[in-house]
């Protein structure tokens, strides 16, 4: 069986957003699969000395911002920036989590779904209460929201993971790796399908 694309991800990043979109079906389209990988980029932040594209100087900022609406565009998805932008994520990762364990053939639909849900808001993906609503809505039990959130395993794994991505060198989100070869950022799924196609170049 062919190995499966690590996407690695958090919820609240645009771009971590608009990939998660076409992710799947670009995997699928070679015989692959994506295993989910949450994270909490502000965890990585600590440790890189990095921090979110909205917050670098103006000049920056302001580009960030056109380029998130222009890539929306471009892919054929719908983009507004959450008017509180970044927000924390710890209980939409645990949830996703929670999925994996128990259900994982919804994942792929609770990662763009939650990602969409934010970018076409507003929707508060952290809020036990939206979490389960949502999870109710892909057919789950939403009831086990909140202690999937409180579970200690879960909070340790989510710790781990992204310890896990610091030490793989992941420093922002999306980060897809294919076959040991890490590519950083929505704007490198065509060398990413390039390498599918070809097996490396």
């Amino acid at each position: 069986m062919s190995k499966a694309i690590e996407f690695w991800f958090d919820f609240v990043s645009p771009y971590g957003y608009i990939a998660s979109q076409s992710i799947e079906a670009l995997a699928a389209k070679y015989g692959r699969t994506v295993e989910w990988k949450p994270i909490l980029l502000g965890a990585v932040f600590k440790t890189t000395g990095s921090g979110p594209l909205t917050m670098r100087p103006p000049i920056m900022t302001n580009y960030y911002k056109h380029d998130f609406e222009r890539s929306a565009r471009y892919a054929g998805v719908p983009f507004v920036l959450p008017e509180v932008f970044p927000i924390g994520t710890h209980n939409t990762a645990r949830v996703c989590l929670w999925i994996q364990d128990t259900a994982p053939e919804h994942v792929g639909d609770y990662v763009r779904g939650v990602t969409k849900a934010y970018f076409s808001g507003p929707a508060a993906i952290n809020d036990l209460t939206w979490l389960a609503s949502f999870v109710d809505g892909l057919g789950l039990d939403g009831s086990q929201v909140a202690a999937a959130c409180n579970d200690a395993d879960r909070k340790e794994r989510l710790k781990q993971a992204g310890d896990n991505a610091v030490a793989q060198g992941v420093f922002g989100a999306p980060w897809i790796i294919v076959d040991g070869e890490s590519f950083w950022g929505n704007d490198r799924l065509p060398q990413v399908e390039k390498w599918l196609a070809t097996g490396g170049f």
